[in-house]
């Protein structure tokens, strides 16, 4: 389906009241924590999307029907007083329950619409203790930063800075013996997404010789703009790396930091030593899971998954499930239509969905 942001119009209001109902009552059905328990409807009744109507502040994702989802961009916002950057703020975005995925995209249009404004950042909040909305969020690379306190509702804020048009490095790690498809079928297909930059990094920099005798000479890790995508890959060379301290912790300080996290093979067994990835799903390849679980006992191990996604963390299964898994960011990031056209520029036929893994023990095939 192909949608469009437009300003609202005064036929929509009755329709995203009702979209704003219909959430409200799922959010209790569900016993998620966030708008109903926060006086919405006092705090944000008719009069004042009314009002953010009249000044061209309320905007609705168009599916060529009636609004699919809506929400307020303001281009101020008390909250983020001591923010520098310019930014677009969406406030009280709401979705329709029917048409998945609608609120993201028109999350991703609003990027597309801060980057025409010349912003910076796209910024939103959200409730502390919902989990699940928290990890959308980070998925779609809105990093915390801080918090906000507003009567009974307990809010983090989040802020996208990879917007349209904006260059945003993917950080390449390597170490000695990665595997080599690991990281250049990724890579081929990251590449070809315009704004996104590849670099070579290491611990120290130097030449780097993976476990088919191919040197790169890479620039040190401490170059790196931490908070681009983080792409690690697996090989021979994360058994040593596995009990490597100071390794592990430079390792944690990057996934940290950075917007996106994508590991490929036993690259996860590296996150889950050390501790990225407890309470989150991830998974590797099958012929090393074993040996990957007993890296990170917190981890929420997929015995059976081509790759997981869990908030900012990819996770893939062995070697060639990496180039899967970056179309799938791909399409998590710019919508699957961009994903499968990458894919027909490579000639490469992509399998889509997540959980067919032919390789798992439990595999459907």
């Amino acid at each position: 389906m192909t949608y469009r942001l437009r300003p609202a119009r005064g036929g929509d209001l009755e329709r995203i009241e009702a979209l704003i109902e219909a959430r409200l009552r799922w959010m209790d059905e569900t016993g998620i924590r966030q708008r109903n328990v926060a006086n919405y409807q006092e705090a944000s009744p008719r009069g004042y999307y009314e009002r953010m109507l009249r000044e061209g502040k309320l905007f609705a994702l168009d599916d060529g029907g009636e609004a699919a989802a809506a929400a307020v961009l303001l281009e101020e916002d008390p909250r983020w007083r001591d923010a520098t950057l310019p930014a677009l703020y969406v406030h009280n975005l709401t979705s329709s329950l029917r048409e998945r995925g609608a609120g993201r995209e028109f999350l991703r249009l609003a990027g597309e619409r801060a980057a025409a404004l010349g912003k910076r950042a796209l910024r939103l909040d959200c409730a502390a203790d919902n989990t699940k909305l928290n990890r959308f969020y980070e998925n779609l690379g809105f990093r915390a930063a801080g918090t906000v306190e507003d009567g009974p509702y307990h809010g983090v804020r989040r802020e996208k800075t990879d917007l349209p048009g904006r260059p945003f490095d993917v950080n390449v790690l390597l170490f000695a013996g990665y595997e080599t498809l690991d990281v250049f079928g990724p890579a081929e297909i990251l590449a070809h997404v315009g704004d996104y930059r590849l670099r070579w990094f290491s611990r120290g920099g130097g030449e780097v010789v993976n476990a088919q005798g191919l040197r790169v000479i890479a620039e040190p890790i401490s170059a790196a703009d931490p908070r681009g995508a983080l792409l690690l890959p697996g090989g021979r060379g994360t058994r040593p790396l596995a009990g490597d301290g100071e390794f592990l912790a430079l390792l944690r300080k990057l996934a940290d930091a950075s917007a996106y996290c994508l590991s490929v093979c036993t690259g996860s067994a590296l996150l889950a030593g050390c501790g990225a990835l407890d309470g989150r799903e991830a998974t590797s390849n099958k012929r090393a899971l074993d040996w990957a679980k007993s890296c990170g006992g917190k981890v929420l191990w997929r015995d059976t998954a081509r790759w997981t996604t869990d908030g900012k963390f990819y996770a893939s299964s062995g070697v060639s499930a990496g180039m899967d898994m970056a179309l799938g960011f791909v399409a998590d990031r710019f919508g699957r239509e961009r994903a499968a056209e990458i894919a027909r520029q490579i000639e490469y036929r992509w399998n889509d969905d997540p959980d067919d893994d032919p390789f798992s023990e439990n595999s459907r095939r």
